[in-house]
């Protein structure tokens, strides 16, 4: 038996507009919800609670049809899609019982036995506080473990510090992902791809992506594709769509640690060390003042006893700020719908052959086109450009040069409270003590 595993990642970050959710929400949740009723397809899905409460307040019609649903599975996640490696492991935890226990409260009588990571950033040392945490299984990428020079498995289940820790086909899932393509048509690819690459054997593949891409990002797509791909895979002899708790009790595991990564991550990030790099570049000057900012109000919140600052610092921790500190995901920010700062298509390449899976082990290679240089949208970029267009002239009173800077500084108004001021002023000899004290 040939099994598909389905896992569709839901997610709006906490600061989405309300009427941009509505929107999403009637092009995709709901027809997604409505699908699961009536086909009871064997889908695995993940909705990280910053959606879910969304829903609730918004939309509750949605959860009401999920509920009613059978046959799909909820796993978990960090609540408001934090990169989990990246924060301490104890606001990990924390984001994980957050979205398990906020889920539960809209979803509830659901056994969740799954973790999908935030952009399935994956490291090592996930393993051993998952397992702790009563999980049996979490997904990751499929491009770090055969960049690692092993084949992807497919008829048995890395576990490392007892969890199971499935592959994601990173060629099925990008090339369903990112080409318009007839569901029923791709089903039947997927599965005699499957058999070119295991032969008569059982064997598994899992086929990960954001739930979005069906309805939103592709219009008609739930039509078009995802109710045809389920139906189709139905029809197939000695194929089925399975949840991945269900492959997880039908093959073997054996001991092997997944090399850390995301399922936006290359072989060429890979080769730099760098796992996470729309979240984590040194390089990146963004990067690195935020983790600082983060990690200063994170320690600041957690010594509060409200709360209210608890609730604010929760949400903080979403990872939509890093990615859209990332070369070429800054415009995301004023896409309406697609704010959610998960990687464009650009990032999330075709398979170069280092992630192939189901037969397919040669490169795909896509129409090339030329790009203009795009734009430092940075704020150190933007600061920069400011201070070059101030005009620039020598102080008739000392001489010197006037250098253009933009001053900030914290001011009380009448009732005492605190505000920020910006000023752009020309400084020189005369004024220095005046500003810098």
């Amino acid at each position: 038996m040939k099994h598909v595993a389905l896992l569709l990642h839901l997610y709006q970050p906490p600061t989405q507009d309300p009427d941009v959710l509505r929107r999403i929400d009637a092009e995709c949740y709901a027809p997604l919800a409505g699908m699961l009723l009536d086909t009871g397809a064997s889908v695995t899905l993940n909705i990280n609670y910053s959606l879910t409460l969304q829903l609730s307040l918004l939309r509750p019609s949605t959860l009401e049809t999920l509920s009613k649903a059978g046959g799909w599975e909820l796993c978990t996640s960090g609540a408001f899609h934090p990169i989990l490696p990246l924060i301490p492991a104890g606001e990990a935890e924390r984001q994980i019982r957050i979205n398990t226990e906020g889920n539960s409260t809209h979803l509830p009588g659901r056994e969740v036995r799954g973790v999908f990571p935030p952009e399935m950033a994956w490291d090592p040392s996930l393993a051993g506080m998952l397992s702790g945490m009563g999980f049996s299984w979490a997904a990751a990428d499929d491009v770090p473990w055969v960049h690692s020079g092993r084949e992807a498995p497919w008829g048995w289940i890395p576990v490392e510090k007892g969890l199971l820790v499935f592959l994601r086909s990173n060629f099925w899932s990008n090339r369903i992902a990112f080409h318009e393509s007839e569901g029923g048509a791709t089903a039947a690819m997927v599965v005699e791809g499957m058999r070119k690459w295991t032969g008569d054997s059982d064997a598994y593949l899992l086929i990960a992506l954001d739930g979005e891409t069906f309805g939103h990002h592709r219009r008609g797509g739930m039509k078009r594709f995802l109710r045809p791909f389920v139906e189709g895979l139905g029809r197939i002899e000695g194929a089925r769509l399975s949840t991945l708790s269900e492959i997880a009790a039908l093959f073997p595991a054996r001991e092997a640690s997944v090399p850390a990564g995301s399922w936006s991550t290359t072989p060429a990030d890979l080769e730099r060390g760098l796992p996470w790099p729309l979240w984590d570049d040194p390089s990146n000057e963004d990067h690195r003042a935020l983790g600082k900012l983060r990690d200063i109000v994170l320690a600041w919140a957690r010594r509060c006893t409200g709360t209210g600052v608890a609730a604010l610092a929760d949400r903080m921790l979403y990872s939509c700020p890093f990615g859209w500190a990332s070369p070429g995901q800054e415009g995301r920010r004023g896409d309406a719908g697609s704010s959610d700062g998960r990687p464009s298509r650009d990032r999330r390449q075709e398979d170069d052959g280092h992630g192939a899976r189901g037969g397919r082990s040669r490169p795909v290679h896509v129409q090339e086109r030329i790009e203009m240089p795009k734009k430092d949208r940075s704020f150190t970029a933007k600061l920069a450009h400011e201070v070059r267009t101030l005009q620039h002239e020598v102080c008739p009173v000392c001489g010197k040069d006037r250098v253009p800077v933009v001053h900030y500084a914290s001011v009380t108004d009448d009732q005492g409270n605190w505000r920020p001021q910006r000023r752009r002023i020309k400084l020189c000899d005369c004024n220095k003590k005046q500003i810098y004290g």
